[in-house]
This record gives C-alpha cells, sequence and structure tokens, in this order.
C-alpha cells in the first residue's frame, strides 16, 4: 500500500539492561499515536527501576515522557558512571 506509514519502532537495550532482559533489540507495532518512552517502558515489560536509565529517541536524549513517532528507534542504557 503506497504512501502508508509504518506504524513500527525499533527499541535497543543497551550494557546490564539487555543483559537483564535477554535481548539487545526488537521491531515493536505502536497502535497509539501518543505513545511515549514511558509507555515503551511499560510494554517491554521491565521490572528494573528507570530512575538510573538514560533514554534516547533517535540517538538524541531525551526523557520517559517524550512522544514517539513511527520508525523512531528507542534506546534504553544504564546511567554512565566514572570513577
Amino acid at each position: 500500500m503506497k504512501g502508508e506509514k509504518s506504524n513500527k519502532i525499533k527499541v535497543v537495550l543497551l550494557s546490564s539492561i539487555a543483559q537483564d532482559l535477554g535481548w539487545n533489540e526488537k521491531i515493536l507495532t505502536i497502535e497509539d499515536s501518543e505513545m511515549t518512552v514511558f509507555s515503551v517502558w511499560n510494554l517491554i515489560n521491565s521490572k528494573l527501576p528507570q530512575d538510573n536509565i538514560i533514554v534516547s529517541i533517535n540517538q538524541e536524549i531525551t526523557d520517559m515522557k517524550a512522544i514517539i513517532n513511527p520508525d523512531d528507534e528507542v534506546a534504553f542504557m544504564p546511567m554512565f558512571t566514572g570513577g
């Protein structure tokens, strides 16, 4: 069907989040045009606390309230620590 937009997003998990959930990357179908990063976090059934998570949409750091659009890439990564 020509001209139809995709309703898929790419979800990427990095580092310990990927290890904890057992996968690195998935393509998900979004139904809601107002889906937020937080909604995706809940959708992937993560029981991990979101306090120390960095999120990005299309490789730009954002927050859990940001709206996701079709064809976006959403990445979740642990907060960086230094020493």
